[in-house]
């Protein structure tokens, strides 16, 4: 997602009335990119090696919004008892089944219990995974952590590429919202004044750019069932 399209599609196409300097757009956009990651945020994967009786493991170096899952396996490997190694997805134990046993299903019920019984458990505790049982031995089991992180811009500073380009409205009014959230601030600082016979009335300008910003928000909502907060596990 291209950096000089976002900068028009917020200064051209949608705040009209203002000149906006580079700058400030960009700290918008970036704003804008910051909110839309708790959205739609990458999801990243990073593999660590599990050190005896150390049962909690940072992900401070990975700025981690969230852990989506993280998988290890204290009780031994589960390959070879698969029937095959793409069937190591059978790990979630509440998958359909058939009216009518067969030995596929049977096969599927006795992997899928094996998996389960092998596989560790965890939960976040803040910047840090704490993994259950304790591993008794050094670098044994991979800890395979699955993570959310945030869109960042790209080496050469010209854009975003890990938002896909469908979501570029998305992120543009978000960035008009990110914008507006700071006229707000400079809007409600001013009072009504007289200028002669001239009344000028500026209590009305916060209510207004309030509204906008809502509007500006609904696509990201819409699309993304209207939670910023729960994706980014």
């Amino acid at each position: 997602m291209n950096l000089t399209t976002l900068r028009q599609a917020l200064t051209e196409d949608r705040i009209t009335t203002e000149t906006i300097t580079d700058a400030r757009a960009d700290r918008a956009i970036a704003s804008a990119v910051r909110e839309y990651s708790r959205y739609n945020p990458r999801v990243l994967s990073v593999t660590l090696s599990t050190i005896a009786n150390q049962a909690e493991y940072s992900l401070a170096a990975y700025s981690a919004l969230g852990v989506r899952d993280a998988f290890w396996w204290p009780g031994g490997s589960i390959t070879a008892e698969l029937l095959s190694g793409s069937e190591q997805v059978l790990s979630a134990p509440d998958e359909v089944r058939y009216h009518m046993p067969s030995d596929r299903v049977i096969n599927n019920i006795n992997q899928s219990a094996l998996i389960a019984g092998r596989r560790g458990r965890w939960e976040l505790n803040g910047q840090s995974l704490k993994i259950f049982p304790t591993p008794t031995s050094n670098g044994t089991d991979d800890l395979e952590v699955w993570y959310t992180a945030l869109h960042l811009i790209n080496a050469g500073g010209t854009g975003y590429d890990t938002i896909p380009f469908e979501d570029q409205d998305i992120v543009a009014d978000l960035s008009a919202a990110n914008y507006l959230r700071g006229r707000l601030a400079e809007m409600a600082m001013e009072a009504d004044y007289a200028e002669g016979a001239q009344s000028i009335t500026k209590h009305y300008t916060p209510a207004n750019i309030a509204a906008a910003i809502a509007v500006f928000t609904q696509s990201a909502r819409a699309k993304y069932n209207d939670s910023g907060l729960a994706v980014v596990r």
